[in-house]
């Protein structure tokens, strides 16, 4: 078996809200890669917030056993447990030589200094020190670069797109972070025919916040593009399987940081190499749409097996390969999912298991935070008592008849017996991943001051 390179291209904020998902969101060219690939359209984070979600993928484990349950920034201290964990350590222990372009979340100064901790043999566009010290302008041309040199060895190469995360600049009504902020000139056109997110309602306001939101997309996608033509070459066809996700939902208010679908929800595309001689990463080919049940984690486990490993013992995941070769319907019953910080010291201690049909979530706050990276659509709800509307201890969902989560069916007497099978399931993970949830809510780390 000729064992392929692997390319992980993700975005920052994008949830499942684009082209391929069924979204009127256009992303020409992460359609092209999903009619070449393979689409998971029911594909879940392990967390709603940036850092924990990443950390969980790039360790493959839940985020509260990996150790990032809150962002590494300068509010908080985060880090993971074990860096050896990391994908990148582990592939370039196997012999893959790593690289990394853009984006990554899961080290940050003085804790960690990437470049001694993550695995990466080269990081491509960024500075010696710090997890976001890059030039974003650089990210999708180094990663071009890199990929059209001469390799003697398979490689990894991450690539973290900025978009369509909101603005950190100044500007929270702009979906934009890979240029200087702004809203395109023909906004005010835009978001005359623009709908908005599902959830929210129907005004002048939530439409330019979706109208910015699809602009923040168009520009991932054009990344997208360009990154695609650098793999389209001939001999990275044959031997390279592509994968695309996002870390969890947008950064708009009742999706990021909350375990609803909107918040946890994900597209996950991978396209295997067109070389049979690949063995098991050539199945992801054809066009195919899966309805699995599938988390991040997974793509750990899979990954080993692609690269013709066994799968490592930490892994909390499972292998997504049985649902292609062997033409299984289902690799899980029910996935988890949590949250418990995400910038700063304000707890959000929330977990849920999902399966097919039904959603439960527990709450280990009466007055959870709402919101999470403010905007327009946010501040219209804050002026109508959105930060004050009660949080439930336990919530229930039936996803058949409530896709938008929109009842609570905790209190129904007709849902008891799931409402305590459901229980049960989320106390016996908990109790068995060791979460320290269950012995209060875990204070934040006590920021070192040291470089």
């Amino acid at each position: 078996m000729n064992i392929p390179n692997i390319v992980y291209i993700h975005a920052h904020d994008l949830g499942r809200y684009c082209e391929p998902m069924g979204h009127a969101i256009p992303a020409p060219n992460l359609m092209r890669l999903a009619q070449q690939g393979v689409l998971f359209r029911q594909c879940h984070t392990a967390a709603p917030s940036c850092a924990p979600s990443r950390a969980a993928l790039f360790s493959g484990q839940h985020p509260h056993v990996c150790g990032m349950i809150g962002l590494p920034s300068q509010h908080l201290g985060y880090t993971m447990r074990d860096y050896g964990l990391h994908l990148s350590a582990w592939l370039r222990a196997q012999g893959y030589e790593t690289a990394l372009a853009g984006v990554q979340h899961e080290a940050h100064l003085p804790f960690a200094d990437p470049r001694q901790v993550l695995g990466y043999d080269r990081f491509l566009n960024h500075e010696a020190r710090g997890h976001q010290n890059f030039d974003v302008r650089l990210t999708v041309p180094t990663a071009v670069d890199y990929l059209a040199e001469a390799h003697q060895r398979p490689f990894f190469l991450s690539v973290g797109l900025v978009d369509p995360h909101r603005d950190n600049r100044g500007d929270r009504r702009v979906f934009v972070e890979s240029q200087p902020q702004r809203q395109p000139a023909d906004i005010d056109e835009r978001a005359r025919y623009c709908p908005p997110f599902p959830h929210l309602p129907d005004n002048a306001i939530t439409r330019r916040e979706m109208a910015n939101f699809r602009h923040g997309v168009e520009l991932m996608d054009g990344d997208i593009g360009r990154l695609l033509a650098a793999l389209d070459a001939p001999e990275l066809r044959r031997n390279t399987l592509v994968i695309f996700s996002s870390d969890h939902g947008p950064g708009v208010c009742e999706m990021k940081c909350t375990l609803s679908d909107r918040g946890t929800g994900v597209v996950l595309i991978m396209r295997g190499p067109s070389d049979p001689a690949c063995g098991p990463a050539a199945l992801f080919a054809g066009g195919q749409v899966n309805d699995a049940l599938v988390q991040h984690l997974d793509l750990y486990p899979t990954i080993a097996e692609v690269a013709g490993r066994m799968v490592p013992a930490h892994c909390q995941g499972s292998s997504l390969l049985p649902l292609l070769r062997d033409g299984r319907e289902a690799i899980h019953e029910r996935i988890f999912t949590e949250q418990t910080y995400h910038w700063n010291g304000e707890p959000r201690p929330l977990r849920a298991v999902r399966t097919a049909r039904w959603k439960y979530i527990r709450s280990w706050r009466a007055d959870q935070p709402r919101g999470a990276d403010r905007g327009p659509a946010e501040e219209l709800l804050q002026q109508h008592g959105y930060a004050t509307r009660p949080w439930p201890d336990e919530s229930l969902h039936d996803l058949l008849f409530d896709p938008h989560e929109a009842g609570n069916l905790a209190g129904d007497p007709a849902c008891a017996e799931v409402l305590a099978g459901l229980r049960s399931d989320l106390e016996a993970w908990m109790r068995s991943t060791g979460d320290p949830l269950l012995h209060g809510i875990p204070p934040p780390p006590v920021r070192s001051t040291s470089a």
